[in-house]
């Protein structure tokens, strides 16, 4: 059986490899050229990418991450979910559609940033619990 430690580990770094994809991806599908093509890939990177955090946000509460924190990062994974899911319908023909865009990847990159604070607060454990 996989270890929780190894657990943590692996959604981390699935965080981080598939929010690096989603911004390359999401930059790609701006540039209107390759649109069409790349949204399900999007689509289907952006659930593993929700899904690892949420992962990693309830994996790490036993792991001694505050449970505030791991809330906070599972609503924002929600919040990028739904807001992902739902951006086309959002103001769709508007000339203001690009303001959805921007909104869509301040609140991915802030969740990639959330992943993050988690990974960073497990690593202050780890060396707290290292030098006691």
């Amino acid at each position: 059986m996989i270890g929780m430690k190894a657990v943590l580990t692996i959604s981390l770094m699935l965080v981080r490899l598939t929010g690096v994809v989603q911004i390359i991806l999401g930059l790609l599908i701006w540039t209107e050229s390759v649109r069409a093509s790349l949204i399900p890939i999007h689509m289907l990177v952006g659930l593993l990418f929700v899904l690892a955090l949420w992962v990693l946000a309830g994996v790490s509460t036993r792991a001694g991450i505050p449970m505030g924190l791991a809330a906070g990062v599972a609503i924002g994974g929600l919040v990028v979910l739904v807001l992902g899911m739902t951006q086309a319908s959002l103001l769709p023909g508007s000339s203001f559609h690009w303001v959805i865009e921007v909104l869509h990847l301040l609140i991915g990159m802030a969740a990639i940033g959330s992943g993050e604070a988690i990974g960073a607060r497990l690593r202050r454990n780890r060396l707290a619990a290292a030098t006691a």
